[in-house]
């Protein structure tokens, strides 16, 4: 049986030697993986209620354990900085935070 010949490409390989990969930006530090979900856990079960819906004077068990005041802006990554919250008060906190971040970032 022949063989098929095929076309040569006309395509060039692209040059790769030298690609400059952009700098990673630093996540903001904070407890993560084991250690974390055991800290969650321990504080859900002592904190079990959102503190916004508290305020308002709702009764809703809280899902989210938040950071008051957010990492980036310097809070403490403890418990003297965290509130429980349900997840639309979380969600609502967060796009907030969001875009105070995302204000200070461009000026």
């Amino acid at each position: 049986m022949a063989r098929i010949n095929t076309l040569p490409s006309r395509i060039q390989m692209a040059e790769t030697r030298h690609i400059a990969w952009a700098p990673r930006i630093a996540a903001t530090p904070r407890t993560r993986g084991r250690k974390w979900m055991t800290k969650r856990e321990r504080w859900l079960q002592a904190n079990p209620l959102c503190c916004d819906c508290k305020a308002e004077g709702k009764v809703a068990a809280g899902q989210e354990v938040d950071h008051i005041i957010p990492l980036w802006q310097g809070g403490a990554d403890d418990e003297s900085n965290y509130a429980t919250r349900c997840i639309p008060h979380h969600g609502a906190k967060t796009k907030r935070e969001a875009a105070e971040r995302a204000r200070t970032a461009s000026l």
